[in-house]
């Protein structure tokens, strides 16, 4: 699976004046080539400007229902993704209590919410895998 920030034209120069780095280090960072703490506070920057986390190959490990207006993920640990493809809502729950809303659900913030509901599942936490 290959994961990656993506984010708007001209965010890549201030992320590297911000963290004193070369635009090229912003670039590994956001594809998960470096790590540490100055790549992980770059890509933690990234997301707060509007990035989309992106992983390509990813396959939810979960049970599908249909619902009357979208449909519903089942994830391990009683975690329930909804989406509402009427409202373009999502809703991620946990042992029956709402953890996240979403609104303006599209298919590219969808994949994430999946791997957020998936990782909630497994281990018990919401966040954006490293």
């Amino acid at each position: 699976m290959k994961k990656s920030i993506k984010i708007r034209q001209g965010v890549t120069p201030q992320l590297a004046e911000a963290y004193d780095v070369s635009p090229q280090f912003v670039w590994y960072a956001l594809n998960f080539i470096k790590n540490g703490p100055k790549a992980e506070a770059i890509r933690r920057a990234a997301l707060e400007l509007g990035g989309v986390y992106v992983e390509s190959g990813f396959v939810p490990t979960c049970r599908i229902e249909e619902t009357r207006h979208g449909f519903r993920q089942i994830f391990a640990d009683d975690v329930v993704l909804s989406v509402n493809l009427q409202a373009s809502t999502a809703e991620i729950s946990h042992r029956g209590e709402l953890v996240l809303r979403i609104d303006d659900v599209t298919l590219d913030t969808w994949g994430p919410l999946a791997m957020e509901a998936q990782q909630l599942g497994l281990n018990g936490r919401l966040s954006i895998p490293d």
